[in-house]
């Protein structure tokens, strides 16, 4: 019945982190203000990093499990039966991310050439052990129709420090609150399909704002990664139509994809793409992307 959230023995996310005091190889005594943090799940252990000794290690499992009694309160059955569950690791466990998507909560987003695109709910809970980052849950859509994602604005986004206060309930507030506003993002979608762009070059100098607004030899570069988006852009249009969804979808798809036009990096890891997405958010809350669409 709630299988795929009660059953985390297999999932790669749940481990234990256990502390250890660091010795000076000169003098062998502890090493104030550190300590080392040792991963661990079943019979394999492995070194993952060094910390202050004020660190609060939060494990996974102190925040996942809540969360799932939460959704297993929140959610009819037939909603839990189908959450698709995704865990990325990087890092020897030091970035752990564990991402939700619902799609029985969905609505619908149709433009004027008829295209319609599913919309569902996701979650993703961030945890890091390396003092690299706080804890954060991001609240957002996915787009069914070409799985473009998106991590929404400062409202969907809680963080709390690794710190001895630290505790989940704020957490369980965020996942309430994102439930209470997921029909005002496909509304807001609704209103972008509905709003039609002519002037497509107003599109180009959007991307070019927001990839590299300062007039710099690094900035031309960066306007390689504009005209990209802008050719994405182009293929939106081919399905949705000219209008202001075509062009946050053209932004959710590098968001969301390692392709041929958006490739990552040889060097990338489970964190990369999810770093993406925090920057597109980023520039959807920017005062550039509030100025285009107040003017479209």
């Amino acid at each position: 019945m709630y299988d795929n959230l009660l059953n985390i023995a297999d999932r790669k996310v749940f481990f234990n982190v256990y502390e250890e005091p660091i010795k000076s190889t000169f003098s062998g005594s502890d090493m104030l203000g550190y300590k080392a943090l040792i991963g661990r799940k079943g019979n394999e252990q492995w070194p993952m990093s060094v910390v202050k000794s004020t660190y609060r290690v939060v494990e996974n499992e102190e925040i996942l499990v809540p969360l799932h009694n939460q959704m297993i309160k929140y959610f009819d059955q037939s909603v839990t039966e189908e959450i698709e569950i995704i865990d990325r690791v990087a890092k020897q466990g030091n970035v752990c991310l564990s991402e939700y998507v619902l799609p029985r909560i969905n609505g619908t987003v149709e433009t004027d050439t008829g295209h319609k695109t599913i919309i569902g709910l996701r979650f993703i809970l961030k945890n890091t052990f390396n003092g690299s980052g706080s804890i954060t849950l991001y609240g957002g859509a996915i787009d069914f129709f070409c799985t473009n994602g998106l991590i929404r604005g400062e409202y969907d986004i809680t963080s709390r420090k690794h710190t001895k206060n630290f505790s989940v309930d704020g957490f369980i507030k965020a996942f309430d609150d994102c439930m209470l506003r997921f029909n005002e993002t496909v509304t807001m979608y609704q209103r972008y399909a509905d709003t039609k762009l002519t002037n497509t070059a107003k599109v180009q100098q959007l991307f070019e704002k927001l990839v590299s607004p300062e007039k710099t030899e690094e900035a031309k570069r960066k306007n390689t990664l504009a005209e990209r988006l802008f050719a994405q852009f182009t293929d939106e249009v081919g399905n949705r139509g000219s209008n202001m969804y075509s062009v946050l979808s053209a932004l959710t798809h590098y968001a969301s994809h390692d392709d041929e036009r958006f490739a990552l990096r040889s060097n990338a890891d489970e964190d990369s793409l999810h770093k993406r997405q925090e920057q597109v958010t980023k520039w959807l809350s920017s005062n550039v992307w509030k100025d285009f669409t107040v003017a479209a």
